[in-house]
């Protein structure tokens, strides 16, 4: 089973820290600030690596347990194919920069 986790730093440079340190496979979102000046990132671990997480020093709240056929049906979401023909078509949608 994997686990998707939220781990919580107080700066900015926790976080950074954080990812460069650790080998956690994180949402390539990236982390985002909170109202309260906090720092999160979801990351994706294993049951067995629950523990190693704990060492890192920094609050984390299993927020999602997941599957391995979950995963699986997930993935068949994915299209396959370049939609994009090449870059002869513009990306839609309600996507933010950052």
């Amino acid at each position: 089973m994997i686990k998707k986790i939220m781990i919580t730093t107080n700066t900015r440079e926790e976080m950074k820290k954080l990812i460069r340190n650790s080998s956690i496979d994180m949402n390539c979102g990236g982390p985002s600030q909170q109202s309260n000046g906090t720092f999160v990132i979801e990351a994706y671990v294993p049951d067995s690596y629950v523990d190693n997480v704990r060492t890192l020093g920094f609050p984390f709240e299993v927020v999602e347990n997941i599957s391995r056929s979950m995963l699986e049906q997930r993935q068949q979401e994915v299209g396959i194919g370049d939609r994009y023909e090449g870059g002869n078509i513009a990306p839609q949608g309600l996507g933010i920069k950052r």
